[in-house]
């Protein structure tokens, strides 16, 4: 159960969350991947996540770097900027009518904060070039912090950083096993499925 008087921080996921690129477990860039770019998505995808870029995603490989390799051998050497941008942009699209809430909450008085799991590159194209950083008032991303969610020292990490308590935190996320690790640190969380607008609108008293 929600108590929307006790919270004080949101902590919003961004995949699936504030941006709308994940349907049916699928991400959008992934979907035009090799009819646009000619290349193959089952390798690129075999090669990647498979492993290499879970150590991005906590600062232990370079994203970049892992592209470079890959496209040094599958025929597309100096086309790893394209392989990001596209990535990046087909991925970029951000969700109105959770940025309404954000906005709502913070008219409120209420702090919004990103939780996400993206590596260092991509987080600055979210901070930046989408401009999330003026939507939120901190972004928390696994490659900075160089842990990911559901680790717990995940959320922890927020609490020291924010100076607040979990129970006046609440994690809006989309993959349950995160919900379920906030929940165990004492953090209230709302499991975000697709088409949960409504019920999130509802929970948070908006």
């Amino acid at each position: 159960m929600i108590r929307p008087e006790d919270i004080r921080v949101v902590a919003w996921d961004f995949d699936g969350v504030l941006n709308r690129n994940v349907q049916d477990g699928v991400f959008a860039w992934s979907r035009g991947f090799a009819e646009d770019l000619g290349l193959s998505l089952d390798s690129f995808s075999s090669f990647l996540f498979q492993g290499r870029f879970q150590k991005a995603m906590v600062g232990e490989a370079c994203l970049k770097e892992l592209v470079t390799e890959w496209a040094a051998v599958n025929g597309a050497v100096g086309r790893e900027g394209e392989i990001l941008d596209y990535w990046f942009t087909s991925d970029a699209l951000p969700d109105a009518d959770v940025l309404a809430m954000v906005a709502q909450l913070r008219q409120r008085g209420i702090a919004n904060v990103m939780a996400t799991n993206n590596e260092i590159h991509r987080t600055a194209f979210i901070e930046s070039d989408m401009g999330f950083e003026r939507h939120m008032d901190r972004i928390f991303a696994a490659g900075r912090m160089r842990v990911a969610k559901p680790d717990t020292d995940y959320f922890r990490h927020l609490e020291q950083e924010l100076g607040m308590p979990g129970a006046h935190m609440l994690l809006v996320d989309d993959m349950a096993e995160n919900v379920e690790a906030a929940r165990s640190i004492g953090w209230q969380a709302f499991h975000f499925t697709e088409g949960a607008h409504d019920d999130l609108v509802a929970a948070l008293g908006l």
